[in-house]
């Protein structure tokens, strides 16, 4: 499997707890509700090199250029050889965050193919790690 990071807010925080419930290697989490992409880049990086992040950010933040740059900051900022962003349920924002995965050379998984709750948390985390995790090989 793989070692990683999770990074980002309350999706992130249950990804995390998913994974590391299904995953025998723990994965270190970053990650806290409602956090956005200012608050996130001002956050002290580890110096662990990390196989995997996986950044799951934008779902409290507005989309549009100042988004996109924050994401582009915080993926410049992180030295990881491979990084899995989480698509959030909101459109606008999803498209910013691919926009940003894409100019990396980024994976994505897009939260908006597993149900939710609320528009904004997938139902069932699992279902969730369980893509990460298939991605992660």
């Amino acid at each position: 499997m793989f070692e990683c990071l999770i990074l980002g807010d309350s999706t992130g925080v249950g990804a995390a707890k998913a994974i590391n419930a299904l995953y025998a290697r723990q994965c270190d989490v970053q990650a806290v509700e409602g956090a956005r992409a200012a608050q996130i880049l001002s956050w002290r990086r580890s110096g662990k090199d990390y196989g995997t992040c996986i950044f799951s950010l934008g779902s409290n933040d507005h989309a549009g250029p100042a988004l996109a740059t924050r994401l582009s900051a915080i993926r410049t900022k992180a030295c990881f050889r491979r990084v899995i962003w989480l698509l959030p349920y909101a459109r606008p924002q999803a498209y910013t965050v691919s926009s940003v995965a894409a100019r990396f050379g980024d994976e994505t998984v897009d939260l908006g193919r597993f149900a939710s709750v609320d528009g904004i948390h997938p139902r069932r985390y699992r279902d969730v790690a369980a893509a990460l995790l298939k991605k992660g090989r």
